[in-house]
């Protein structure tokens, strides 16, 4: 990505610099080269240049913006099925924990990757890497109360709640569309796991 941005400010530099310099070499010698076939020639390969480079410019953002998004929806998916189905009223804090320690790392890594085309810090990147306002609730003993409160939906929620109304903001914002899109589906998935063959909830997996 940052080489293909590199590509494109040197590109447009070229495009920019070139057509002042022809006109002014072919005013001071106009009968040294065929002014007009060289530049047409070097516009041809600086546009080609260009538009490749733009377009490998936003395949390689779109992989990123994909990467972050799915690291955050994991997170999101985790904690939806933790809350929504129990084993003998004891909620899995765990698996949510576990996918929230791997966020951070997948978000870096990707990150390391991305800058803007005019600077890094743009708008797609704050809205990849937002600020998450921290709580009173994000201490570390309300979590191990999740842990190991057997009894735990109190300290589940007051937790894990918090965070993933920031996190279902921050999918929001990457993109809308497609978080509704994949809400959807997620919780269609799932109550056709969990429900027997007339819809009804099935237990049987917890006797």
């Amino acid at each position: 990505m940052k080489e293909s941005r590199l590509i494109i400010i040197v590109s447009l530099c070229l495009f920019i610099f070139l057509g002042p310099v022809f006109y002014l070499f072919s005013l001071l010698y106009p009968n040294l080269i065929d002014y007009m076939n060289v530049a047409t020639n070097l516009y041809c390969g600086i546009i080609v240049g260009l538009v490749t480079s733009f377009c490998q410019y936003c395949s390689s953002k779109r992989k990123i913006i994909n990467s972050i998004y799915g690291a955050y929806f994991d997170v999101y998916r985790s904690y939806y099925y933790s809350k929504s189905k129990t084993f003998l009223w004891h909620y899995n804090s765990y698996s949510v924990y576990k996918k929230m320690v791997e966020l951070n790392p997948k978000i870096v890594e990707a990150l390391d990757e991305y800058h803007g085309l005019f600077k890094k810090y743009d708008s797609t990147y704050k809205r990849l890497n937002p600020t998450i306002k921290l709580e009173e609730n994000y201490k570390a003993k309300n979590m191990i109360k999740s842990f190991f409160l057997w009894f735990n939906k109190k300290s589940f929620n007051s937790f894990f709640e918090p965070l993933m109304k920031e996190v279902e903001g921050i999918l929001l914002n990457i993109n809308a569309k497609r978080f509704e899109k994949d809400k959807a589906e997620m919780i269609r998935m799932y109550n056709f796991i969990w429900s027997d063959k007339n819809g009804k909830w099935n237990y049987k997996v917890f006797k």
